[in-house]
């Protein structure tokens, strides 16, 4: 089965070696020195434009936008070569971001969706490049193969805690759960709606990982910041005319007043 085929049976697909030696100690060397600086001040000065970093969940938002480190690892052709096997010839970057296991904390991370609450949006692609070798003992990801195809489940909200969006326990079935076993350096693409989890480990192991989603351009819908084109076709979607009802739509209105009213409650806060 190739990657492609993987992908659409199963949701998911390693891809392995994307980065090589030099590149992953580059990766891990900034890391180290990113989530220090954020941890020492989650709200920088980019927190006018972009998230704020969330040290207590291991998310340290928009690092595309932040670290040239980011900008080198999504810009190369292995990579973006890569997203086209399995996804499309043209997309842009919706949001992006590192996560990792903070140490002696309540990391682990529910079952759930990605984006399981933009049911109207158009589908997404998830990739996510490990920084170290991730296994068991570190907090691996685990997937159920196939569950993308059921499409965004029910959810809930669990107020106070970390990754309080949650599929309902009722359809999960994790004895059908597989841990994503990678070394530093691959990439794993999966669907934003496959079923995943990842469980809770002392984090004194790093288990660090450059996460991003991208959006195919003839889909295109209000991102989180400005969009970022990573590949394109001249004979592609950027041809099609803009047009103003599509500025005026129900769904980029929203997703306008959303980003606006996260901007003024990130001032606030």
């Amino acid at each position: 089965m190739g990657p492609k085929e993987q992908f659409e049976s199963e949701g998911f697909v390693i891809l392995p070696g994307i980065l090589n030696t030099q590149e992953v100690a580059e990766l891990q060397s900034a890391c180290d020195e990113i989530i220090g600086m954020a941890e020492k001040n989650p709200k920088d000065l980019f927190c006018n434009y972009y998230l704020p970093h969330r040290v207590d969940q291991g998310a340290l938002y928009d690092v595309y936008q932040r670290d040239p480190i980011f900008r080198r690892i999504l810009d190369k052709p292995s990579v973006l070569e890569a997203v086209k096997t399995v996804y499309a010839e043209e997309f842009y970057l919706f949001e992006n971001s590192l996560v990792y296991k903070p140490k002696e904390a309540e990391n682990a991370v529910p079952w759930h969706q990605d984006y399981m609450y933009m049911t109207e949006d158009p589908e997404k692609v998830v990739a996510w490049i490990a920084v170290d070798d991730v296994g068991l003992e570190n907090g691996c990801m685990y997937a159920i193969p196939g569950s993308h195809k059921k499409g965004p489940l029910p959810y809930h909200q669990a107020k106070g805690e970390t990754h309080a969006k949650r599929t309902d326990t009722q359809h999960v079935d994790d004895s059908r759960a597989v841990p994503l076993i990678m070394k530093a350096g691959d990439l794993l693409l999966f669907h934003q709606f496959v079923l995943h989890s990842s469980r809770k480990v002392p984090g004194t192991v790093n288990r660090r990982a450059y996460r991003f989603a991208l959006k195919s351009i003839s889909n295109s819908y209000t991102p989180r910041a400005t969009p970022i084109v990573l590949s394109r076709s001249s004979q592609g979607a950027l041809l099609n005319p803009y047009r103003d009802e599509t500025k005026n739509s129900l769904l980029a209105t929203i997703g306008r007043k959303i980003a606006g009213l996260g901007r003024r409650i990130e001032r606030l806060g």
